[in-house]
């Protein structure tokens, strides 16, 4: 059908999922309007098309009262004198029938077709592109939820702020200046009164503007503080029911509507403020053009065509300048949503790959720490909290998470890191995966820095397994394969049955009656037992096979009987493999071929188990503590017997 062609060759005029160009609209120093100038460019001549369009619509507008006008003088006047009465009622036709129809037909199928159905999505992909690509820090120092409500609304604001200021704000302006210029044409004084209206109306807009900004900018704020409450409440949802929190949680979320209330309310006043005057002035406007044009009309100067012309002029003005005044809060509400998105996500990327970086080849798998010294202060920056207040986050000065970290792993070693809470030991792990940038110093793994390869090579080397495994909600087939997306239904399934997990999932039934291994897991995988995600993520690091292995507290979640029966599947994980493992239960890492201890960001001591233990030091205290327990048993059967 040629109709639905035509509208599928506009939809596809903008590609919203095409990558960024270099340098990304998002990459600081950047500013509202230096974004949105940048999107406006990547959608190129259909916007332009889109303003040329709404020039002509408005031109049109124009004419067609003019036309009436003409008409109106044409049955006015004697029909006797009049040769070709038809002419000018054939010129209005035209104007109605033809000339508005396909006009208002392009500027429809450019607006809806082309922008309004992809320019959303252009921008929540653009924005999304830059937000994936933050450190972790900055994802902690937020509410996740809250960072993608803003990805969501940026789309939104951004399509808003198109469609007010190219289709309704640009018609209303280039209506009022072809008003101007026919009433100027007919007689200046004619245009007296509309010019009185433009100097009013805009001075008013001079003092409304700014304060309705500043007070949607506080509006988008109090919802967002909003929205990050909420999925806090939410996402802790067991944590609020186990400590009764609830009446506690239902007064923080309170106070954040309350302040989003009475901060809407303040926008709400500036709003009536402006439309009651705008009343007054657009009555005024439309009785002086009635006076004036009465008079003009006496004097000679103009026909009655033209008085006729000229009140349909300014009574479209009337609707017009009200249409503009609700515009004008959308408008202002998508730029102070906008302003709070592009603050909070635009900015800078601080983990970076270099400039020419090459994959990582490891051929033995030898990891060098050099000198590391890191702190969480210098990565994250001072912190801050879901509300957007000042934070806790450290500074700088305080204690380093490492500092001054020495340490090689010889290829195809097993070593056990311990040490107590805050040691350090996390820390270490997360720079080898170059989850932060260093202080100082440097980390080789096969001789090369880790800082001068990519990213996803450096991680695509490293399997890891940690304390709290992170699982997504899809299902256990796609959070199994998701180390290696090319493995096949069967080599899942073995890795799964190596990590004791198999008997579980085929079990396994969802809300949708999915089964198996085609069940959702639930957000976070919080419809499995900590066991059971903890086996999910050995089976994901056994089917990945990477030359690299970290263990973080990798049996934590398993009781005695679990843990004993995964054990071969761990030997089998770390064959062959530079494995480094992190332990708070020492009797799990008693074996590896080395421990390594750390204290306060240091490595205070290294050496096998039986040397340590004979050393006396701090490991041996750690093993003496847990070998004879926290209680004193003996206090407790004299306790008992008396």
């Amino acid at each position: 059908m040629p109709v639905r062609r035509i509208v599928e060759w506009f939809e596809h005029r903008i590609d919203p999922l095409r990558p960024a160009g270099d340098p990304h609209p998002l990459t600081p120093p950047t500013s509202t309007w230096r974004i949105l100038f940048g999107l406006v460019r990547e959608i190129g001549w259909p916007l332009g098309l889109l303003v040329a369009a709404s020039a002509a619509v408005s031109a049109v507008e124009v004419a067609i009262p003019w036309s009436i006008g003409r008409v109106v003088d044409l049955v006015a006047g004697d029909p006797a004198n009049v040769a070709n009465p038809w002419r000018e009622v054939g010129v209005l036709v035209v104007l109605l029938v033809l000339v508005r129809p396909a006009i208002t037909v392009l500027a429809s199928l450019l607006r809806n077709q082309t922008i309004a159905r992809n320019v959303s999505s252009l921008v929540r992909w653009r924005f999304h592109e830059y937000v994936a690509g933050h450190d972790v820090g900055f994802f902690q120092n937020d509410f996740v939820g809250r960072i993608a409500s803003r990805v969501v609304q940026t789309g939104r604001s951004i399509r808003t702020l198109l469609r007010v200021l190219t289709d309704q704000l640009l018609y209303a302006v280039l209506f009022l200046a072809g008003t101007v210029i026919f009433l100027v044409y007919r007689s200046p004084l004619f245009a007296l009164p509309v010019l009185c209206w433009i100097v009013l109306y805009a001075l008013s807009l001079r003092l409304y503007l700014p304060r309705n900004r500043r007070a949607a900018r506080r509006v988008a704020e109090a919802a967002s503080v909003f929205t990050g409450r909420i999925v806090d409440g939410y996402s802790n949802y067991l944590t609020v029911r186990l400590f009764s929190g609830h009446a506690r949680e239902d007064a923080h979320v309170r106070r954040s509507l309350e302040q989003a209330v009475e901060r809407m309310g303040e926008q709400a006043r500036y709003t009536t403020v402006q439309i009651s005057w705008l009343s007054l002035l657009n009555g005024a406007l439309i009785a002086s053009g009635g006076i004036v044009g009465v008079l003009l009309w006496q004097a000679g100067r103009v026909s009655a065509g033209d008085v006729a012309a000229a009140m349909a002029l300014l009574l479209q003005i009337h609707t017009l300048s009200r249409i503009a005044m609700f515009n004008l809060g959308d408008l202002f509400d998508a730029v102070g949503t906008l302003e709070d998105s592009v603050q909070a996500l635009s900015k800078p990327q601080t983990v970076l790959d270099r400039p020419g970086a090459q994959p990582l080849a490891v051929t033995r798998g030898e990891i060098a720490f050099e000198a590391v010294r890191f702190d969480y202060g210098r990565e994250r920056g001072a912190g801050q909290d879901g509300d957007g207040q000042d934070g806790d986050g450290q500074d700088g000065a305080g204690p380093a998470a490492l500092n001054g970290v020495d340490l090689v792993v010889r290829p195809g070693e097993r070593i056990g890191l311990v040490g107590p809470s805050g040691a350090g030991k996390s820390s270490l792990m997360m720079v080898l995966l170059r989850l932060y940038d260093l202080r100082s110093g440097r980390i080789l793994i096969d001789g090369q820095d880790i800082a001068a390869v990519t990213q996803d090579s450096l991680r695509d080397a490293v399997a890891v397994v940690t304390q709290d495994p992170s699982l997504m909600h899809r299902s256990i087939r796609d959070n199994i394969g998701y180390g290696r997306p090319d493995a096949t239904a069967a080599e899942i399934v073995a890795a799964a049955r190596m990590a004791r997990a198999d008997d579980f999932i085929t079990g396994l039934v969802d809300a949708r009656g999915r089964r198996g291994y085609d069940a959702f897991v639930g957000e976070r995988g919080v419809k499995l037992s900590g066991g059971q995600r903890q086996r999910l993520a050995v089976a994901r690091a056994l089917l990945k096979d990477a030359p690299i292995l970290v263990l973080d507290e990798a049996t934590s979640s398993l009781d005695s009987e679990a843990e004993a029966a995964i054990q071969e599947s761990l030997k089998t994980l770390m064959a062959g493999k530079t494995v480094i493992v992190i332990a708070h239960r020492l009797s799990t890492i008693a074996r590896m071929d080395r421990l390594v201890v750390m204290d306060r960001g240091r490595v205070v001591e290294t050496g096998t188990h039986a040397e340590l233990v004979a050393r006396g030091g701090l490991y041996a205290r750690l093993w003496e503590r847990q070998s004879d327990g926290f209680l004193d048993l003996d206090a407790l059967r004299e306790d008992a017997a008396d």
